[in-house]
C-alpha cells in the first residue's frame, strides 16, 4: 500500500481501464460436447459444437478420422463452424463425427459424438411365385434391412404361419418348407418389422404338383421283348450248328 502512494492517480485509472478492455488470450473449450445422434434416413441430423476462446477458433469436422470438406454439399457448416448439418441422411453415414477447434492458444480441444442411422424396413428381395413337385424342398426368398434390424415372419392366406418341423424361417429372412405336401399349396407373403415401422410384401402363389410316376411304354416293352426272343433264337441256331 505503501508503494501506491507515489504513484499519479491518472496512472492508475489507465491501467484499471486497460485490464477492463483487453482480453487475454485463452485457449479452446468445448463447452457443448458432441452427444450420440439418431436419424431416420433422408432426414436431417445435427451435431451442436459450442466453444469458447480467444481469439475465435477454427473449427473442423471429421467423420471417421477423415475430413469433412467445406465443399461438399451434403453438409452444412454453421455459426463459425460449431454447427454441422447432414441434409439427407444415408444409410452409409452412420459413424464417429468430431469437431476439433484450434486457435494457435494451448492444444486444440475436440470432441466426438456417434450418428446412428435408422432406417424403417425394407424388403429388398421380395418372395416369387414357386411351382414345385410334391415331396421336394421349397424356399421363398425374403431379403430385408433396416435398423434395428427387422424380424421376419410370415404369412399363409390371412393366418400367421407357424413353424413346424417341415416348415422354419431362416435367418435371412427366406421361408423354407421340407417335403412339401399338398396342404402346402397356397398364397404367402413375409413381413418384416421393426421399432419404427411395418413392411409387406407382395403374396405370391405356391403350387405342388403331385409326383410324377415314370412307367415304361408298351411299345418299348415289346420291341424289348421281342428282341430279347430274336437273341435267344438265334443263340440256339448258333450252338446247334456246332
Amino acid at each position: 500500500m505503501r508503494e501506491l502512494v507515489n504513484i499519479p492517480l491518472v496512472h492508475i485509472l489507465t491501467l484499471v481501464a486497460f485490464s477492463g478492455t483487453e482480453k487475454l488470450p485463452k485457449a479452446p473449450v468445448i463447452t457443448t460436447p458432441l452427444e450420440t445422434v439418431d436419424a431416420l434416413v433422408e432426414e436431417v441430423a445435427t451435431f451442436m459444437c459450442a466453444v469458447e476462446s480467444y481469439p475465435q477458433p477454427e473449427i473442423s469436422w471429421t467423420r471417421n478420422k477423415i475430413l469433412i470438406k467445406l465443399f461438399d454439399t451434403r453438409y452444412s457448416i454453421r455459426e463459425n463452424g460449431q454447427l454441422l448439418t447432414i441434409l439427407s441422411v444415408e444409410d452409409s453415414d452412420d459413424g464417429i463425427y468430431c469437431c476439433i477447434a484450434n486457435n494457435g492458444v494451448g492444444g486444440a480441444a475436440e470432441s466426438c459424438g456417434a450418428l446412428q442411422v435408422k432406417m424403417k424396413p425394407k424388403i429388398t428381395r421380395p418372395p416369387i411365385n414357386v411351382k414345385i413337385i410334391e415331396g421336394l424342398k421349397a424356399v421363398l426368398p425374403c431379403t430385408t434391412m433396416g435398423n434395428p434390424k427387422p424380424s421376419v415372419s410370415w404369412i399363409k392366406g390371412d393366418r400367421a404361419l407357424r413353424e413346424n418341423s417341415r416348415t422354419a424361417v431362416l435367418e435371412s429372412g427366406s421361408l423354407r418348407i421340407h417335403n412339401v405336401q399338398k396342404e402346402d399349396a397356397g398364397h404367402y407373403r413375409c413381413v418384416a418389422k421393426n421399432s419404427l415401422g411395418t413392411a409387406y410384401s407382395k403374396l405370391v402363389k405356391l403350387e405342388v404338383e403331385g409326383k410324377v410316376l415314370h412307367s415304361f411304354p408298351l411299345q418299348s416293352y415289346q420291341r424289348a421283348s421281342r428282341s430279347t426272343v430274336e437273341a435267344v433264337f438265334l443263340l440256339a441256331k448258333q450252338r446247334c450248328s456246332r
